[in-house]
């Protein structure tokens, strides 16, 4: 019995493979078979990590370099849309264009991967990210801005991805405050649509008589309104009537204002003053009143240059976010080759451990056999023995 159940384990043994079938053939090696085998285990779901990793990233990078495609293009729009030789009718078509430009940003913001999750809702995955449209022309982030750390090594994690939020809502404009890609894009196709021009322009509006002594100080020139009962007004500070009606008022100081700058041209709409500087470019236009009031709307706005400082920026940012995320697609070739390397060593370890020596094995079993034979001859032989075959 000995010798056939040494033949069936031998037999066993060619057939798997594997010098160790039990943890009684070794209990040492067992031991360390069961910690390679744990090892490999992690290392299978560091590269399943990775693999997740690493597809989140890829389509992350092919989102953002559609949505750098559309602002460039929106750029191009931009500069073409504010040349003086296009009518509004004209500039009204090209704007068009750029409102289709800014809902295809906004679905390429609520991206999802193969899991149906949102790439750039944080920790809200099921969440959509980015809500709002042209219509109605407010666009609102509704995730988080969660990053997920994923474990892709033994002592290594990585982000999956960037929060919407950095990517497409938290630009700074030159005055310091945070503005989002869209509304940018919506106040310059809006700007466009609506004709208004490529320089800088204000609007100056009187709610009612200004007090005495009150000023509008247009590119450093002070207009001070005057009721002519106080003391007289010394160049170069230019006095406005204001004995008349508002829009005499009105009229009074666009009358002012093109007497002493050249550098402007002006548009009275009743008691609404628009000031526009003649030349294109930041700072061609400076505008401050005494009183809120009376004079207000006197923000400067410069419906083109801004914008385009402002598409720069967002170009800039999804560079940044995209120049991140092929940082950590090499880190995850990198790891991968690590984790590969890895596996291997610790197999090429387990197979010195458990694998069998086929032609030792072979062998044996062969021996084996020859020595079971011979047992089990010897056997019949000793069974045939009896005395009264001798009688």
């Amino acid at each position: 019995m000995f010798q056939q159940a040494q033949v069936n384990q031998t037999q066993q043994q060619i057939s798997l493979g594997k010098r160790i079938l039990t943890p009684s053939d070794d209990p040492s090696a067992s031991v360390q078979l069961l910690d390679l085998n744990e090892s490999i285990s992690r290392l299978d779901q560091f590269q399943s990590n990775l693999d997740y990793a690493t597809n989140r990233l890829s389509l992350s990078e092919v989102t953002l370099q559609a949505v750098t495609n559309s602002l460039q293009r929106v750029r191009e729009l931009a500069v073409q849309g504010f040349n003086a030789t296009n009518t509004a009718v004209d500039k009204k078509s090209i704007a068009q264009e750029m409102f289709q430009r800014l809902d295809e940003i906004v679905a390429l913001a609520n991206t999802k991967d193969a899991n149906g999750d949102y790439i750039y809702a944080g920790f809200k995955a099921q969440t959509e990210p980015l809500t709002g449209s042209v219509q109605t022309g407010t666009f609102t982030f509704n995730g988080d801005q969660g990053e997920r750390y994923i474990k892709i090594g033994e002592n290594r994690t990585i982000t999956d991805g960037n929060s919407g939020a950095e990517v497409f809502m938290d630009l700074t404009n030159k005055n310091g405050d945070a503005e989002s890609i869209f509304a940018t894009l919506f106040g310059l196709a809006t700007d466009l649509a609506s004709n208004r021009p490529a320089a800088e322009e204000t609007n100056v509006t009187l709610s009612s008589i200004p007090l005495d002594a009150e000023t509008v100080t247009v590119n450093g020139v002070i207009y001070e309104f005057d009721d002519g009962t106080g003391a007289a007004i010394v160049p170069p500070i230019v006095a406005v009537d204001i004995t008349g009606t508002l829009n005499q008022i009105v009229d009074n100081l666009e009358a002012a204002i093109l007497a002493n700058d050249s550098n402007v041209s002006t548009e009275v709409n009743g008691s609404e003053l628009t000031i526009t500087a003649l030349r294109q470019g930041e700072g061609e236009l400076t505008i401050d009143v005494s009183s809120a009031a009376t004079a207000g709307a006197t923000t400067v706005s410069i419906p083109l240059y801004d914008h385009l400082d402002q598409i720069d920026t967002a170009l800039g940012r999804i560079l940044d976010v995209r120049s991140q995320v092929g940082a950590r697609l090499n880190v995850l070739e990198s790891q991968n080759n690590s984790n590969q390397d890895f596996k291997l060593n610790i197999q090429s370890t387990k197979s010195a451990i458990e694998d069998l020596d086929m032609a030792e094995a072979i062998s044996r079993f062969n021996l084996q056999i020859v020595s079971l034979q011979a047992a089990q001859q010897s056997f019949v032989r000793v069974q045939n023995l009896s005395l009264f075959n001798l009688l």
